[in-house]
């Protein structure tokens, strides 16, 4: 047995002395191996029985085919693999994004998802997304030194106004109210929910919020100062969602 350029071949010996290759072993011939192998063939070929040239060019004609082929399958491979790279890469840009994907709720309104990671697996690209059960509208009203403290002690009239998303009011009057005692009248309400809440420079801050967004606020002979911001409610669970299946994002 011997090994040329990784080729390992075996060899036997006929009746007439003529060494002659019995088996070829690699996993990756070469042209080059090839050509070492059919000179040592021509080598040690049988003088009564000589090798057909023309059988040995077709098959390197063959190996060289089967060289091309596995050059384009190689080629082929690296270009999917680098398309998936950039897919994920380009996919991962939606991450903390909202999503819709085609669901609907029991109303038949959108179901909207926020998505926290993306994943790919046999090519193919999935999100892991949270359900938004809800939005809702925040006000934090002025600073207090007490939640004790009287909203408005001069105008009898004074009231402050809530409009939910549906456009409903509610109308809840401040006049001799602490704050304590009008988050409590607040929170009686369907949708809405208020508290005390304790900063860090000790004071107090009364906070509303309104589900489902697009409130609003007015009042009436009062002059309170407040802020808007809005927060969102989401599912605890978990969905895994096919890119393919996005049909909206914001």
């Amino acid at each position: 047995m011997s090994t040329t350029s990784s080729v390992t071949t075996s060899t036997s010996t006929d009746a007439y002395g003529n060494s002659y290759t019995t088996a070829v072993s690699n996993d990756s011939l070469g042209s080059d191996d090839f050509i070492t192998l059919m000179l040592t063939e021509l080598k040690y070929q049988d003088p009564t029985n000589t090798v057909d040239s023309d059988s040995m060019l077709n098959t390197q004609l063959q190996l060289s085919t089967l060289e091309a082929n596995t050059a384009t399958v190689d080629a082929m491979a690296s270009l999917q693999s680098s398309y998936e790279q950039s897919a994920l890469s380009n996919s991962a840009a939606i991450i903390g994004n909202i999503v819709e994907n085609g669901d609907t709720d029991d109303e038949g309104n959108a179901k909207q998802y926020k998505v926290s990671s993306v994943a790919m697996k046999d090519g193919n690209i999935s999100l892991t997304a949270y359900e938004i059960s809800n939005y809702y509208d925040v006000y934090s009203f002025n600073e207090v030194s007490s939640d004790s403290a009287i909203v408005d002690s001069t105008n009898e009239d004074s009231s402050l106004t809530l409009t939910n998303s549906d456009g409903k009011t509610y109308n809840f009057s401040t006049y001799d109210k602490t704050y304590a005692d009008l988050a409590t009248e607040i929170s009686k309400t369907t949708g809405m929910a208020a508290s005390m809440a304790q900063n860090s420079n000790g004071n107090y801050q009364m906070v509303v919020s309104v589900s489902g967004g697009g409130s609003s606020v007015s009042q009436n002979k009062l002059a309170l100062s407040y802020s808007q911001d809005s927060a969102t409610a989401y599912s605890s669970e978990a969905k895994t969602i096919a890119y393919g299946n996005i049909t909206k994002i914001y």
